[in-house]
């Protein structure tokens, strides 16, 4: 009986270290899993802070981020004045007598500001900005665009800060009910088939790439607002061929005197060559070498393509800066129309250099310009004026259309 006795004791001894020993294994492998959670809670946690500051630097790098992310929700910028009553030494300033944006001063347009009746801006006017989206793919970007729309910015209000519209996504604005006017090369896509009905277009310098088979609802659209100033003569025809009443305007860059032209006494010795080189084209090379009045063996070169990283107000800031130079150099010779045709206004002697001639942009603007290269008839020929000293001239053929584009868009 006692060995009995001693037996279960033994057995509820075992018993209780079992109990125990299984306690303590599912403390150990509990506690294990804790451990393991609470390491994978701080790398996940170290891994968002890592995200953040690589987003953060690479918003500080380029603040493109930051437009881009206006731009999807609303496909403009809302550029404020600074407030009212604003001491000078806080205003933000480049330059307002010619460029009255700044890197500061813009606020992304999401909704109208809470505050907006604080706040000085522009609420009736809009200006083209170029994502370059078009056709399912970026294309290649051009500072001529940014040109166009220093061109039209010089018939805004003053140091108006106008509400961005991206051209290529044109349909697709959604801000304030605003004026825009359309000076810039268009294509028909997905991103432009209509003008929004935010936007009071003003058809001057229009062009129109896409010739062939206009949408009827595009044609429609566009008959409300003729007549259409159209900025070559192929882009009036083929309007005129859809019965919608058009007219040549010619380019409105030929009218960047009003704030760009800078006077004769600081005019340089500089030699501009825009987007090319000796060797680009050697018949060319031929008769510029010719010119004994010029000394070309010290050239600026500058290229109207750019970086799509640089930010809206950087692609206008360069435009203006470009402006600033081709104003006082002593001769421009251009591959580019648009390095071409501001130069009549800026009254600085310009050649165009093509090898093709382009029939959907240069019909109408072509003649105006001092000009080498293929014409219409695929006929190598040389137009360019030379006075008694040799020097190259501008033409003032182009006058006639700028002052007209002038009284115009006086009407604004």
């Amino acid at each position: 009986m006692k060995f009995l006795q001693e037996n279960d004791i033994s057995s509820k001894k075992m018993v209780i270290m079992d109990i125990q020993n299984t306690h303590n294994d599912y403390f150990r492998r509990n506690n294990g899993n804790k451990t393991i959670d609470k390491i994978k809670l701080l790398v996940n946690f170290l891994i968002i802070i890592l995200f953040f500051i690589i987003i953060y630097n690479k918003l500080d790098e380029n603040k493109k981020y930051i437009e881009n992310i206006a731009l999807i929700f609303s496909n403009s910028l809302e550029h404020n004045y600074n407030k009212y009553n604003s001491s000078k030494k806080n205003a933000i300033n480049f330059n307002s007598n010619l460029f009255p944006f700044s890197e500061q001063n813009i606020k992304p347009y999401f909704f109208f500001n809470e505050h907006q009746d604080d706040l000085d801006y522009c609420k009736n006017y809009g200006l083209f900005i170029y994502n370059y989206y078009y056709n399912g793919v970026i294309n290649e970007p051009n500072i001529g665009d940014y040109i166009q729309s220093l061109a039209a910015l010089q018939y805004l209000p003053k140091n108006c800060k106008p509400y961005f519209v991206d051209r290529d996504l044109i349909q697709f604005y959604y801000g304030p009910k605003i004026k825009l006017i359309m000076n810039s090369w268009n294509i028909i896509h997905e991103g432009s088939k209509y003008i929004s009905e935010n936007i009071e277009p003003i058809y001057i310098s229009y062009n129109l790439f896409s010739q062939n088979n206009i949408p009827s609802n595009y044609i429609e659209n566009i008959k409300k607002y003729q007549p259409i100033g159209c900025r070559d003569l192929r882009t009036k025809h083929n309007f005129r061929k859809n019965n919608i009443d058009s007219y040549f305007s010619s380019c409105l860059t030929t009218t960047l005197d009003i704030d760009y032209a800078a006077p004769e006494q600081e005019r340089t010795e500089e030699i501009i060559f825009i987007d090319y080189e000796f060797g680009d084209y050697p018949e060319a090379d031929e008769y510029l070498l010719s010119l004994k009045s010029y000394n070309f063996s010290r050239v600026i070169h500058t290229y109207h393509t750019f970086h799509s990283n640089l930010s809206h107000i950087q692609r206008f800031q360069l435009a203006k800066k470009l402006l600033d130079r081709y104003a006082r150099a002593k001769l421009v010779i251009s591959s580019r129309l648009h390095g071409a045709l501001p130069c009549l206004a800026l009254k600085t002697p310009v050649i165009l250099i093509k090898k093709r001639y382009d029939y959907y942009r240069f019909e109408g603007l072509y003649e105006l310009l001092n000009t080498i290269g293929n014409n219409y008839n695929k006929k190598f020929e040389i137009n360019v004026n030379l006075d008694e000293k040799g020097l190259v001239y501008n033409s003032k053929e182009y006058l006639k259309y700028a002052e007209k584009l002038k009284d115009k868009l006086k009407e604004i």
